[in-house]
């Protein structure tokens, strides 16, 4: 207004001087120039944006308070609706994701979607062609990406909401496993976002046990207004101060209301915005509980050889303690759940394990090869369990002819400790004991078509059978194989030993070993198809 009373002055004072063509627009002049001042006044005297309100962003809230005014606040409108008003093409083709520093496409669908290493892979191609990317390692910092809706069903299969679903793959160990291509089919998915919500609470439960005023319907009187969550539309759960999480599934909290219940109760975290089963939500879930510390694929190793690595999506820790109280809660939250082998061996070892969603799935075995385990020390039992897991009985101490008896009437023959026959070919083995006139002569057998082996005194298990491998000429290398891997399940088992193949040994294939193996990984094998034949 002060400037609207200088320009009646100036206009009082110089009006009587102004000339005739200006004078008749006075009026006109006037006019706008009132206008302009207003619309400037008017502009500074918006109201505080702490106190502004989106008239939309409140609908559906019940409350018995009057309906609010119509002023508006720009920045929380427009956070509110970029999370609910996607544009149709936008929201018809799935959500968008804005790329983080260190993500890659891997990462994002695994972590934040729920899906193994091989279904991510087999998404892909599919979202490289949704976002016109040539290259999955070159993403920007602040990038868009629409990511394709997925649904899992009850056989483990994903589908593309679109009408396209992608069969499992899983990881392969000993086994290879060909490639499934994309088939149409249709399914009921497995859970609801009842279920889901129910096995959360079922799972969250154990790990911090709730109390009654969660039973409760969150609710706040004060002498300026009412506000009333209704618990089935926003379930809690419980904090491990006494405090309460808020789930807001579909985000429909405004901003207003958000912060109205953290100013009246500060020990109310809400949580928004991922699909509830996957890990992004349960990462929510778990930072907002309070606990000393959450860490995120949390990978843990047993033993040395056998070696047995255990993957998980989270290990909390509750408090400073839990270490040195063995009370570590480890958290998965993908489909397919760890053996029971495993499960029992983490909770001896100090750990809780849960998987609220995961079922244990049927293990079919894709490799036929038997285990044959030798735990003797000396070498004669040792040569002998080797041979037998080659499905060989030899005869004991033959005598070999070296020379037959000719024209000359001489005869000279050597006592094999060990002779057999296979696949059409002779065999002899032998220690040597140092003489060298004996040594001599199992090397003029070689000449007369045996296949000799002479085992020394110093050798050892794997040295015993790779000479005999050597000279039965299978295919097979003494190494630490991962016999099993399971990368929907999170754990891998590795052992040294012989993986041989050979068309006359026992199912085409063995795993010869000399590692002893305890109670869980015996079990592991066990409930994988694994045959163990110890020796």
């Amino acid at each position: 207004m002060l400037v609207f009373d200088r320009f009646i002055v100036i206009f009082n004072l110089y009006g009587e001087k102004m000339p005739l063509f200006l004078k008749t627009r006075v009026p006109f002049v006037t006019a706008f120039c009132l206008i302009t001042l207003l619309r400037v006044a008017d502009a500074h005297a918006v109201m505080d944006s702490r106190f502004e309100l989106d008239p939309e962003a409140l609908a559906g809230l019940k409350s018995t308070a009057a309906k609010p005014a119509k002023p508006q606040q720009v920045r929380e409108k427009r956070s509110y609706r970029r999370h609910v008003n996607k544009s149709p093409s936008t929201a018809a083709k799935g959500s968008l994701y804005t790329v983080k520093a260190g993500d890659h496409l891997f990462k994002i669908l695994m972590r934040d979607y729920g899906l193994s290493n091989n279904e991510a892979e087999l998404f892909i191609e599919e979202i490289k062609r949704e976002n016109n990317i040539y290259d999955i390692k070159r993403l920007k910092i602040g990038q868009k990406i629409i990511i394709p809706p997925v649904r899992r069903y009850s056989d483990g299969s994903l589908k593309l909401l679109q009408g396209v679903r992608v069969d499992n793959v899983p990881d392969s160990g000993s086994c290879t496993v060909p490639r499934q291509s994309l088939k149409i089919e249709s399914s009921l998915p497995v859970f609801s976002e009842q279920e889901t919500v129910a096995m959360v609470h079922n799972m969250w439960d154990r790990i911090i046990p709730s109390q009654k005023e969660l039973q409760k319907p969150l609710a706040f009187q004060t002498t300026n207004f009412s506000l009333t969550l209704d618990p089935d539309r926003y379930p809690m759960f419980a904090r491990l101060d006494g405090g309460r999480i808020v789930l807001d599934q579909n985000g429909t909290i405004p901003p207003l209301v958000k912060s109205l219940i953290e100013d009246k109760d500060a020990s109310i975290r809400i949580i928004s915005g991922a699909p509830v089963g996957t890990n992004r939500f349960m990462a929510s879930l778990l930072e907002a509980a309070g606990f000393y510390s959450v860490e995120e694929n949390f990978s843990m190793e047993f033993g040395i050889d056998p070696n047995l690595t255990v993957k998980t999506d989270f290990k909390v820790e509750k408090t400073a303690e839990s270490l040195i109280k063995q009370d570590v809660t480890l958290v998965n939250s993908g489909r397919t759940s760890l053996p029971p082998s495993i499960g029992e061996f983490l909770k001896k070892e100090g750990f809780s394990l849960y998987e609220p969603f995961a079922t244990l799935k049927s293990f079919a075995q894709c490799d036929s090869r038997t285990i044959y385990s030798v735990s003797s020390k000396k070498q004669p039992d040792t040569l002998d369990a080797i041979l037998s897991a080659f499905s060989v009985s030899p005869v004991l101490d033959r005598s070999v002819d070296v020379f037959a008896a000719d024209n000359n009437g001489i005869t000279l023959s050597v006592k094999a400790e060990r002779y057999f026959e296979r696949g059409g070919q002779r065999y002899v083995v032998t220690s040597f004991d140092g003489d060298p006139i004996n040594y001599t002569l199992f090397r003029i057998l070689e000449t007369k078509g045996y296949n000799v082996v002479i085992i020394e005194a110093r050798d050892d298990f794997r040295k015993i059978a790779e000479k005999l491998i050597s000279r039965m000429k299978m295919k097979g290398t003494f190494d630490q194989h991962t016999l099993l891997r399971d990368g929907s399940a999170g754990y891998s088992l590795k052992i040294s030993g012989f993986k041989l193949d050979d068309p006359l040994l026992p199912g085409g294939g063995i795993f010869l070993t000399d590692r002893t193996m305890d109670h869980i990984v015996r079990d592991l094998f066990t409930e994988n198809g694994f045959n163990i034949n110890s020796r």
